[in-house]
């Protein structure tokens, strides 16, 4: 301990009988220490010294409130001392009290501003007070004063906890990527420090360096979740879905405690060109007997009113009640439902808000703010508000709320817009499409009941951002250029092959792909190169990154036809690009997820542009590439297709839903009274 040594500056000319106290303190004797500081309080008993020390004991002994009484008396004879101020720091943090332990080092620091050890406390305590951003001040002066591998890597997770608490915050994840690019070799744990270097790099969308250090660790440690779901979210957002499903579900294997691995997969098998409907169908079912299924509840009875015609209590349930395609879908029809049939509630499970947020709150007859609720706290909200149809707006898409479903805390739920597949819930009754995105026979791949409203199974509000149709890009440059803005991870090697006879159909074309995975610019090599080896020549292909949502319906001025991917086609790129005047060719598939645009180009009346094989996309890309007279009044008439056609009937649309609620209400009604 060296307690000698380590109190000779504040000593002075104390006594012998302290001095010889102390050196039993140093070496362990606490029981003849502590009976020596007792002799000297009995003789004077405003010694600070000694009652300070009989503080310091009770603390090594485990007895905390003890020291702290102790050593505030310490500090009531004798407050310059920073010793003092620091050892009672200690006995409170002992007593998980970080807030009044920092304040304690904070005055030893006045007192001792080279205090190394006091600094370093008092860092870790305002860690445990959640107050990151004072931590990771206090570290900052730290490593001025000892530069070491372990202060730079305690200010990165400092750093990393900033960042993490607040998104306007991000840079600090910048800076902590520094620290550990220095030190995290050097950790008491590599691997650990290497983990938060990788964590930092991911959330600046830095994914491929992220994904190597990733692997890295897993090579050395394979049996770590988090680095197995981590690595899987890189691969994700790299378009790198084979991969990604590997590892989310090695996640899953290592920790079945996190279904959330197991979700993602499911959400993953939409872009797999490789996984049939009878495969993805099967894997939602069997995430539900694994995950959800114990959450089921036994038969039970809902108090309600059975009045056919009475309006109807309808919850909508989502994370992405904000400037999101799902709400460009959802706020005209919220707008325009009938509150004389429809009384709404908003369920929205995402902490931020926008100006969408603000409106869609204005439009619902009630809002909640779910985002701190647990599921059985949810359901028993639910349950009190008397909803009687709850839809599910998300699917198993992030921060989405299926376990809440899986307790049917309404009698009737339904699954729409959020998600193109089944849920594999036996709790979720119906899923909403239309007659061209579920054609018939697609009810095999659906555990709930397929119920086709008339034309659609959504609309289009277009937002206020969206610029006016431009004229056609080819008269301008003497060229036909193909465009995609679709996620990267829809842009599989099926999908470039076929696009790659499409730019040889059409000579001089170009192909233009817009997406926020080729600002990471290993991948955008990556992902070049595989064109490439698709016969897509570089001079043919222009690679654009991400550009903010306000800013990408602008690149459509420079194409002249969309080039829909599959299996999993566009939805809100396509429903953009039609309204900025550019045609989609689609190629159409078994499932929802392949069938949106197809759904889209049936209610504008161009069946035309729907292809049924390869052959056929690439025979209606380049018929209408070839006919430049007819791309132009295309994209001058789209507008007008648009504003006739039922994506833009938001009353009709209002009631076609409604409808189809009430027959869900009067099913139920006529099951619940079957003995």
């Amino acid at each position: 301990m060296q307690l000698l040594r380590s109190l000779q500056t504040w000593l002075g000319d104390s006594a012998a009988e302290l001095e010889a106290a102390i050196r039993l303190h140093e070496s362990g004797d606490l029981a003849g220490a502590e009976q020596r500081y007792r002799t000297i309080l009995r003789s004077d008993a405003r010694d600070a010294d000694a009652t300070h020390l009989l503080g310091l004991i009770a603390h090594q002994r485990g007895e905390h409130a003890q020291a702290v009484a102790q050593i505030n008396a310490a500090i009531a004879l004798k407050g310059d001392k920073a010793i003092y101020h620091f050892n009672l720091g200690n006995a409170l943090a002992a007593l998980d009290r970080p807030q009044e332990a920092a304040e304690s080092f904070r005055a030893a620091l006045k007192l001792d501003p080279a205090h190394i050890a006091a600094r370093s406390n008092l860092a870790h305590a305002l860690t445990q007070a959640g107050r990151h951003a004072e931590a990771a001040a206090e570290l900052r002066r730290l490593l001025e004063l000892q530069p070491t591998a372990a202060v730079r890597n305690a200010l990165a997770s400092a750093l990393i906890r900033c960042a993490d608490a607040d998104p306007a915050a991000a840079e600090r994840y910048d800076e902590a990527a520094a620290l550990l690019r220095e030190a995290w070799q050097e950790a008491d744990d590599p691997d650990e420090a290497r983990l938060a270097l990788a964590y930092c790099l991911q959330q600046r969308k830095h994914w491929t360096e992220a994904a190597g250090h990733y692997e890295a660790v897993l090579a050395l440690k394979p049996a770590i979740p988090g680095a197995h779901n981590n690595l899987a979210n890189c691969y994700n957002q790299l378009g790198r879905m084979a991969e990604a499903i590997l590892h989310y579900r090695e996640t899953y294997r290592l920790a079945p405690d996190f279904p959330a691995a197991l979700a993602s997969v499911l959400a993953c098998l939409n872009y797999d060109p490789e996984c049939t409907p009878e495969q993805s169908a099967a894997e939602h079912r069997r995430w539900a007997e694994r995950v959800a299924a114990v959450h089921y509840p036994r038969p039970m009875r809902f108090e309600r009113n059975r009045a056919p015609q009475r309006p109807l209590r309808v919850g909508y349930v989502s994370p992405d009640l904000r400037r999101h395609p799902v709400s460009a879908i959802f706020e005209p029809i919220l707008a325009a439902h009938e509150r004389s049939r429809i009384e709404s509630s908003c369920y929205y499970n995402f902490a931020g808000e926008d100006v969408v947020t603000l409106r869609l709150k204005s439009l619902a007859g009630r809002w909640r703010n779910i985002v701190s609720m647990d599921d059985d706290a949810l359901c028993a909200q639910i349950r009190a508000d008397g909803i009687d149809i709850l839809v599910d707006l998300a699917g198993h898409t992030t921060h989405n709320r299926l376990l809440a479903f899986a307790r049917k805390p309404a009698p009737i739920q339904v699954s729409w817009l959020g998600y193109f597949n089944t849920t594999g819930l036996a709790t979720m009754d119906y899923f909403l499409s239309d007659p061209w995105s579920s054609p018939a026979g697609q009810e095999r791949y659906y555990v709930e009941r397929l119920l086709r409203l008339p034309h659609t199974r959504f609309c289009y509000l277009p937002p206020e951002y969206m610029p006016a149709v431009g004229p056609l890009p080819a008269h301008r440059l003497g060229q036909v250029t193909f465009g995609c803005l679709n996620n990267l991870a829809k842009l599989n090697d099926k999908v470039l092959a076929l696009w790659s006879e499409v730019l040889r159909a059409v000579p001089h074309s170009r192909l233009l792909v817009q997406a926020a995975a080729l600002d990471d610019a290993p991948n955008r090599a990556r992902f070049g190169e595989l064109c490439a080896r698709h016969g897509i020549a570089p001079s043919r292909l222009e690679l654009r990154g991400f550009v903010p949502v306000d800013q990408a319906p602008a690149s459509y001025a420079e194409i002249d036809i969309a080039l829909d991917p599959f299996p999993f086609c566009g939805g809100m790129t396509s429903l953009e690009a039609l309204w900025l005047g550019v045609p989609v060719i689609t190629l159409a598939g078994e499932t929802v997820a392949s069938r949106q645009s197809a759904s889209m180009l049936m209610n504008l009346g161009l069946p035309e542009l729907i292809a049924q094989d390869g052959a056929e996309y690439v025979s209606a890309a380049a018929q209408l590439a070839l006919d430049l007279p007819r791309l132009a009044g295309l994209r001058a008439e789209l507008r007008q297709r648009y504003a006739a056609s039922p994506l833009m009937d938001y009353p009709g649309f209002a009631r076609a839903l409604e409808a189809a609620y009430r027959n869900m209400w009067l099913d139920w009604i006529a099951q619940d009274a079957a003995p």
